[in-house]
């Protein structure tokens, strides 16, 4: 409920200052407040860290990458004929996953790790098209550390099955940056809605755990983009 709120009165304020740029700048692209979903494929980059105890990757040398959803909502304001700025807040996840089969019985072990932000993406972009809008830029993602949840399921050599879910770690930095690129097209559906849809790709500049952990964690990603964009 709390970011829910959060999240209402950014976006009013968003569009409040927009619509008040708007009044002052006579440009082509027109301010619009929009919400989008996006369906990623989630992984990291792991070093030892070298600066503490030099821990080898052992198993987590073998980590997969992992498909989330994250969600979030903005505004785009254009301040030149080509020109925007797409700024909003997000619910952002990484993470990664890992699975392992015994060759000999009925072992296995897999688990899916997710870290959860609430962050806030900064874009400048470039437009192009009045009816149909194609836009491409890039820009930063700075994030603030909100939970992690760590699903777990295994067999034993007899075939009993377990799960467990931990959600517990203090080894997380609380802030993280990354930087963006994407790219979007803008179909209209009546004169104030457009359809938009996207591709982006994110990569994390700093790590993931704080500087006393064994490893050093940085999270990637690309994913594509679904959403509503509106005309204010």
């Amino acid at each position: 409920m709390r970011i829910f709120l959060l999240s209402f009165i950014i976006g009013f304020v968003f569009a409040a200052q927009a619509q008040i740029v708007n009044d002052k700048i006579k440009r082509q692209y027109p301010t619009q407040f929009y919400f989008e979903t996006s369906r990623s494929s989630v992984f990291r980059t792991l070093q030892e860290n070298t600066d503490f105890l030099t821990i080898p990757l052992g198993e987590r040398a073998n980590e997969i990458p992992l498909n989330l959803w994250s969600q979030q909502m903005g505004v785009c304001l254009g301040f030149s004929k080509h020109a925007l700025i797409d700024a909003g807040l997000a619910w952002m996840q990484n993470g990664e996953a890992y699975s392992w089969e015994s060759l000999d019985t009925d072992s296995s072990f897999s688990y899916q790790t997710r870290y959860r932000y609430l962050a806030l993406p900064v874009q400048f972009k470039l437009a192009f098209g009045e009816k149909i809008a194609f836009s491409a830029g890039a820009g930063l993602i700075p994030a603030l550390y909100q939970s992690y949840r760590q699903d777990q399921q295994w067999t034993n050599a007899l075939g009993a099955k377990y799960d467990d879910q931990v959600k517990v770690n203090n080894g997380m930095n609380s802030f993280t940056l990354s930087w963006i690129s994407s790219v979007h097209i803008e179909i209209p559906m009546n004169p104030t809605l457009r359809l938009r849809l996207g591709v982006q790709y994110r990569q994390q500049l700093n790590n993931s755990y704080d500087p006393y952990q064994d490893y050093i964690h940085q999270s990637v990603a690309w994913g594509l983009n679904l959403g509503l964009a509106k005309k204010i």
